[in-house]
C-alpha cells in the first residue's frame, strides 16, 4: 500500500490579513518571548503568527549580535536597530497593518510553513 504524504502549506504575504478580533494578540506577538510562544501555538490567525515568527527571530538575531567579542559599538547599533524595529512593529500592528522586517519576513514565511 502506498504511503500518503501531506504537502506543506506555503504561505504568501497576500494571505496574511488583519483580523480586528485578534488585535491584542497581534500586538503581543511583537514581544519576542511571547512571539516565540505564539509562533508555535497560533494556528488560525496568520497575521498574529507571521508577526510572532518575525519578532521571535529578531530576538534571536539580537542575541547573536550582542555576544561580547563583536564590540560594544556594533552591539549598541544592533540593539538600537532592534528597538526601532520593535517599536515600528508595535505601532503598525496596532493599526492593523502588516509589518515586514527586512530579511526576516521571507524567512518567517518559510518557518511558518515548516511548523504547520
Amino acid at each position: 500500500m502506498a504511503e500518503e504524504k501531506k504537502a506543506k502549506k506555503i504561505y504568501t504575504l497576500e494571505e496574511i490579513k488583519f483580523n480586528r478580533d485578534n488585535l491584542t494578540m497581534a500586538v503581543l506577538a511583537c514581544i519576542p518571548l511571547v512571539g516565540f510562544i505564539l509562533m508555535f501555538m497560533e494556528k488560525k490567525d496568520l497575521f498574529v503568527r507571521y508577526h510572532a515568527t518575525q519578532f521571535a527571530f529578531l530576538n534571536v538575531v539580537y542575541i547573536i549580535w550582542i555576544i561580547p567579542f563583536i564590540g560594544p559599538i556594533l552591539a549598541s547599533l544592533v540593539g538600537l536597530l532592534s528597538l526601532v524595529l520593535f517599536v515600528l512593529g508595535l505601532l503598525k500592528t496596532s493599526k492593523g497593518e502588516r509589518f515586514d522586517i527586512p530579511y526576516l519576513s521571507g524567512f518567517a514565511l518559510k518557518v511558518m510553513s515548516e511548523i504547520g
